[in-house]
């Protein structure tokens, strides 16, 4: 008799952080002519395959319902798609509800939102109103921190609304190409204090464009957050396509894994920070999938 071939398990590495545009949607910049192209689904299941991402989060990189219009659509075509970050208008709480119950009508996947924060914004009314509305339909607020203001106002929304979980997006941009690392952790300490409060483990678009792709040099900055934040809020994101600006999807990602693993983590840690983590915060699989 022959042997019975066993059948690959599925790939269950969670992907925290990735993007589909059309051509047209990214501004123009001669530092990122790279990204200038679309960039959809058949192009990310070419470069995952045979990976161990089975996941992944399908982040907003754009303002406006045509953004999530798109979200949506996209999900439908590929796979993998686990959540769906959307857009909201953070300073209109009455037109947030009335965006997030509309896509929500149209995906089941929705389980987060994110828009620009432009530096210095505080935690008025209208924006602790939406996140109120946000919280109550079980949604995670994402947000890119650039400075020490945007420290503080995850500090005000946190304080204000407890129970809402927060992601902070790439590391809150370490400088790997210049700058002041006391700085970033202290930012990271603060962040770190704050229990709804997660971060990402990736390298965001500001990094990429001033620095040049050295993997040994994530390792400390992964390490620091790791340490700050523990493997249960902090989950391996691979940002693709920004990340193209300095290597493909499966380079990024052994770099990410291995920044891991240079900090000690055991078996059960990697695993969070792989997929564990994100399937919690992001509520992977209850649609069934």
């Amino acid at each position: 008799m022959e042997p019975v071939s066993a059948t690959p398990p599925a790939p269950v590495a969670v992907d925290a952080h990735q993007h589909f545009w059309p051509v047209g949607v990214r501004p123009r910049d001669p530092r990122t002519a790279v990204l200038e192209r679309a960039f959809t689904p058949a192009d990310l299941e070419r470069e995952l395959l045979g990976g161990e991402v089975g996941r992944t989060v399908l982040v907003q990189c754009a303002a406006g319902p045509e953004e999530n219009d798109r979200l949506v659509a996209y999900a439908r075509d590929f796979a993998p798609a686990g959540a769906l970050v959307l857009w909201l208008p953070l300073a209109d709480p009455d037109a947030a509800r009335r965006e997030l119950g509309r896509v929500s009508a149209l995906s089941g996947l929705v389980r987060g939102f994110r828009a620009g924060v432009p530096r210095d914004t505080r935690a008025d009314p209208a924006l602790l109103r939406t996140m109120e509305a946000a919280e109550r339909a079980g949604l995670v607020w994402e947000l890119v921190v650039t400075s020490g203001s945007h420290v503080a106002l995850v500090e005000e929304v946190a304080a204000a609304r407890p129970d809402l979980p927060i992601v902070v997006d790439h590391l809150a941009t370490p400088p790997l190409a210049a700058g002041a690392r006391d700085v970033w952790e202290g930012w990271i300490d603060r962040l770190a204090a704050l229990p709804s409060v997660a971060v990402k483990v990736s390298v965001g678009g500001d990094v990429l464009v001033g620095w040049e792709w050295e993997p040994d040099r994530l390792a400390p900055y992964v390490g620091r957050a790791l340490d700050a934040f523990g493997a249960h809020r902090s989950m391996l994101a691979g940002n693709w396509p920004v990340v193209r600006l300095a290597a493909d999807h499966a380079t990024a990602w052994r770099a990410l894994r291995a920044a891991v693993a240079a900090n000690g983590a055991s078996e059960t840690e990697s695993a969070l920070v792989a997929g564990g983590s994100a399937r919690r915060w992001y509520r992977i699989g209850e649609d069934g999938n």
